[in-house]
C-alpha cells in the first residue's frame, strides 16, 4: 500500500514538473554551448538575418535573427549547441557581408571596422565568382583568396561586401570556368567603391 502511494505521488510531480515546463526550448547554458558574437563595425550596414547552418540543427538554414537586425555599432552573441556550423550574415537585400565557415568553438566576427570603406562586387555573370583577390597595389603577390574555401558569389543574384582600409589595391576575380572575369589594377580606395561584373 505504501509503495502505490508513493508510486502516485512521483507520477502526479512528474506531471506537474512537465505542465509546469510546457514546450519551451531547452536554455543552452553558455559554458556547454558555442558563443557566436557578431559585431557591427559598419557605418551604414544593418545585417538582417543572421541565416546559420549544421548537421544537428532541426531547421537546416535557420536565421538566427528572427524579427531583430544588428545595426552599425551593435553587437549581438548567439549560444549555439556544441556543433559544427557555417554562418552567413547578410543584409535585407540578401547582400553577404560575412560568412564564417566550421565554427565549432566561441568565436568573434567582426564587420568592417573603424576607416574601412565597404567594397561591393555584383555578380550578373552567368557563372558564379569562386577566387577573389585584393591586394595592395605596392604587393608583389596576390595574397590569399578573400572568399575562403567554401566561399563563393553565385552567378546571377551574387552580391558581397568586402572591407578594406583606404589605399591603393588591386582586383582580381576567377569564376567556376577558371576564368579573370575582373582584373582592375591600382584602384584607389578612400570610400565606399561598387564593382559589376556581367
Amino acid at each position: 500500500m505504501v509503495k502505490k502511494i508513493l508510486l502516485v505521488i512521483i507520477c502526479i510531480s512528474c506531471l506537474i514538473v512537465a505542465v509546469g515546463c510546457g514546450n519551451s526550448e531547452p536554455v543552452i547554458d553558455e559554458e556547454d554551448g558555442i558563443s557566436i558574437e557578431v559585431i557591427n563595425r559598419t557605418e551604414e550596414i544593418i545585417i538582417s538575418y543572421a541565416v546559420i547552418f549544421g548537421d544537428n540543427l532541426e531547421e537546416w538554414g535557420e536565421d538566427l535573427l528572427g524579427d531583430e537586425v544588428i545595426e552599425p555599432g551593435e553587437t549581438l552573441t548567439f549560444i549555439m549547441p556544441e556543433g559544427n556550423y557555417d554562418l552567413s550574415l547578410l543584409t535585407y537585400e540578401l547582400f553577404v557581408v560575412q560568412s564564417a565557415w566550421s565554427i565549432n568553438e566561441d568565436v568573434i566576427i567582426e564587420i568592417g571596422g573603424e576607416g574601412k570603406a565597404p567594397i561591393l562586387v555584383e555578380n550578373n555573370s552567368e557563372f558564379d565568382i569562386v577566387l577573389f583577390f585584393i591586394s595592395p597595389s605596392e604587393s608583389d603577390d596576390w595574397g590569399e583568396d578573400w572568399l575562403g574555401k567554401a566561399g563563393y558569389i553565385p552567378a546571377g543574384i551574387g552580391r558581397r561586401f568586402f572591407f578594406v582600409q583606404p589605399d591603393e589595391y588591386d582586383f582580381l576575380a576567377i569564376d567556376s570556368e577558371g576564368e579573370t572575369v575582373l582584373q582592375a589594377m591600382g584602384i584607389d580606395i578612400d570610400s565606399d567603391r561598387r564593382f559589376i561584373i556581367d
